[in-house]
């Protein structure tokens, strides 16, 4: 079975089970990529679920500032994804964005600078390796804001193993799902990001994994 097969069956999975849920931390990335930004990349974009919530909080605050329906302005966004199935899904959910979300490898420089970048719920699938190749990547674009998550396990865990990955089986792949010190994460994003404020907040969500933000604004 072939690692991190997003199929149209695991996409259409995915789907179903998060399409319709914004956690409390994906909440509280989403508002701090979208305040005060104009602009934003979706890096590993799957099938809108940062753009179903930027749509949303975009109309809303328009029709609260008392503006016309025909006056709002569709946000500046642009998605990529690894996957094409994730991608055909995005375009035919939000035809209007079909020609701003690409298929193409999320660990490539980037070439559409946005002021806001947001990586939610991908680097928990990705290798250390990838993980250093979008940092390299997100800093040479130099936006006004990055926000990713990452997996880490109960501190007990964090002194024995600071980085592993576990595998999933899903419907018609293998998927990697790592965990790793936010002690070590924090260390590495402090030293890559050197001219970024720095905002973390945790999220426990069960006895032995919390769900960590990391949310950088440049000074």
């Amino acid at each position: 079975m072939e690692l991190n097969n997003w199929s149209i069956a695991e996409v259409k999975r995915a789907e179903s089970t998060w399409g319709q849920k914004v956690p409390p931390y994906s909440k509280a990335m989403f508002d701090f990529a979208i305040e005060g930004c104009k602009s934003w990349l979706d890096l590993g974009c799957g099938f809108g679920r940062f753009l179903n919530y930027l749509i949303n909080y975009t109309f809303t605050k328009d029709i609260l500032e008392s503006k016309e329906t025909h006056e709002i302005d569709d946000p500046d966004y642009i998605g990529y994804d690894s996957s094409k199935d994730m991608i055909s899904r995005i375009s035919e959910r939000f035809p209007i964005y079909s020609s701003r979300a690409f298929h193409r490898d999320i660990t490539l420089p980037i070439n559409n600078h946005q002021e806001s970048i947001i990586c939610s719920a991908v680097l928990i699938h990705l290798p250390k390796a990838d993980q250093l190749k979008i940092f390299k990547n997100v800093k040479e674009s130099n936006p006004k804001k990055f926000a990713f998550d990452i997996n880490s396990p109960e501190e007990s865990k964090i002194s024995e193993n600071p980085y592993f990955e576990n595998s999933v089986k899903g419907s018609e792949g293998i998927f990697r799902m790592t965990w790793q010190s936010h002690y070590d994460m924090t260390k590495l994003v402090l030293a890559t990001f050197p001219k970024y404020k720095l905002t973390n907040q945790y999220y426990t969500v069960n006895k032995t994994r919390k769900k960590v933000l990391y949310m950088l604004e440049r000074s």
